[in-house]
This record gives C-alpha cells, structure tokens and sequence, in this order.
C-alpha cells in the first residue's frame, strides 16, 4: 500500500477525491443556509475582527512558541508552523456542525478567513523562516487559488441554490451527504494505516507540542466567541484548524523532495482528536450541570 501511494497516478486520483470530498459537504451544509443568516453574521464587524486577532495573530504566536520552547522537531514543527497561518480549511463547517456550533458563524468566518488569509500567510511564513532554520514561502495567488474552490465556491454554490432552485438542492444535499461518507470512509482506510506509521515515528516532544498548541488556539478561538457558547465552539474550530489542502501545497512548493503527506495526515489526526477531547470535556461539563440539551 505503502509503494502505491508512492505514485504520482494514484496521488493525482486520491488528490482529486479529496478536492471533491470536502467541498461537497461544505455545498450540503451551506445550502441549509441563506443570504440572510451570512449578512446578520455580517453585521457584528466585532466578531471578525476578534477572528481576525486569534487566527492570524495569537494562533501563528502560540504554534511559533510552542515549536520554539520544546525544540519541536523540524518536520513536524514545519507542519504545525504551516497550519498556524492557514485557517480556512472546508472541514470548519463539519466540525462546527457535528459539535453544535453556529453554522452560520462557522461560514462567514470561513469564507473570511480564506479571503484574507492569502494576504497575511506569505507574511508570516517569511518570519518562520527568520525565526527557524526552514524555507517557507509562497506567493499570495497560488494560496487562493488553492483554497478558494473548495471552500467559497461551494459556499456561494449552496446558498445560490438554496435560493433559487430548493427542491433540486434537496435532491443534491442527499446525493452528497452519502458521496460524503462513502468517500471519507474510503480515504479512511487509504490512509488510516500509513498515517499511523508516520504518528509512531513521531517523539513524545511532537505530541506534547501539538497538543499544547492545539488546545490553546482553540481556548483562544472560544474565548473570543462571546456569550453565545454555539458562536464560542465555531470560532475556537474555525481559529484552530489549519487547512489541509495549504499545508501541503506549502510543504510541496518549499520542499518537493520531501514525503509530507502521511505525516501531514498524521498531525491532522493527532489535531482532530484533541479537539474531540475537549468537546466531549465540555460536553461532560455541561451534563453533570444538568445543561447538555439546553445549551448544546
């Protein structure tokens, strides 16, 4: 399996399956949106604002320390650098759906963050640079033409959809829901095995530095979300996590020698079941305190 994924026909395949997958589902849970929930989510600047602070300034400042203090080791310290200065990612609207957050929040501040962070990316990767014996860069059109199809044009697709022609967007959200899972499972199992392969090679060190991470961006991230706890678990996802097609278009062009994919998919498993971690936390609290149906 190891040798096929090698490759560069069954890359192109599974790449391919992966630019379709999670735009699919970003189109399905979108188009249970409208224009109107976007623009209310529009009209609370503050909301951005703070997104922005955590995402492109606290985030890239806690991953940078964190990497610096525990002398994380270079390839994977690469990757959580990347991730820091890439939010984005199309899984933010799955997250926030399956952990009760506000879709609506979730998708403006998605489409946000990938409309800025094309901008401000470039220029954090060039002070990791300063900052780690690492070569990061890449120009600001590659960055969004790489994110921009797979997040916003679903988006805009299912609320267009939604708005114009509901009774063939129902037909699609269900035709999609179920290409998503069969292709998920499908990636599954291509890469639940060399993926766990890369996470065994990774040090103790790595794993206390991603978790530590991890869970302060998304402290961060939920923190900035207010009052409202639906809005504090989409931003402290949205904030957290790194957009995976970005990780490796930025290993890729400043390091095309170097196998990154299974460690890349390794950290991003690693990243996802801290986050699980702190929900079902969150999820306990709020039962012992009698909350759980009420506020979640």
């Amino acid at each position: 399996m190891h040798d096929l994924l090698q490759n560069h026909a069954v890359i192109r395949v599974i790449g391919t399956l992966l630019h379709i997958t999670f735009p699919a589902i970003v189109f399905v849970i979108s188009s249970r949106l409208t224009f109107r929930d976007i623009g209310n989510e529009l009209r609370r600047p503050m909301t951005l604002l703070k997104t922005f602070l955590v995402a492109f300034v606290a985030v890239p400042l806690i991953t940078a320390g964190v990497v610096k203090l525990l002398d994380v080791p270079l390839l994977v310290g690469g990757v959580m650098l990347i991730a820091a200065v890439a939010p984005g990612d199309p899984f933010d609207l799955v997250e926030a759906r399956g952990k009760k957050g506000s879709i609506s929040v979730a998708a403006t501040v998605m489409s946000f963050l990938v409309l800025v962070m094309p901008l401000v990316a470039p220029l954090w990767l060039g002070v990791f640079s300063r900052w780690f014996p690492l070569h990061l860069a890449v120009s600001p059109a590659a960055l969004f033409r790489e994110v921009a199809p797979v997040t916003i044009g679903p988006l805009l697709a299912g609320l267009l959809l939604h708005r114009f022609l509901p009774s063939v967007t129902g037909v699609l959200q269900r035709v999609l829901e179920w290409f998503f899972r069969i292709a998920v499972i499908t990636l599954v199992l291509i890469f639940l095995v060399p993926s766990i392969q890369a996470m065994v090679k990774f040090t103790f060190v790595s794993y206390a530095a991603i978790f530590i991470a991890s869970s302060l961006s998304l402290c961060a991230g939920y923190c900035a979300g207010g009052s409202n706890r639906r809005d504090r678990i989409s931003l402290g996802v949205t904030s957290g996590l790194g957009n995976l097609a970005v990780i490796l278009l930025v290993a890729h062009v400043c390091y095309p020698g170097v196998h990154v994919l299974f460690p890349v998919f390794a950290y991003v498993i690693v990243r996802w079941a801290i986050f699980a971690f702190w929900f079902m936390l969150l999820r306990a609290r709020l039962w012992l305190r009698g909350e759980a149906r009420l506020k979640l």
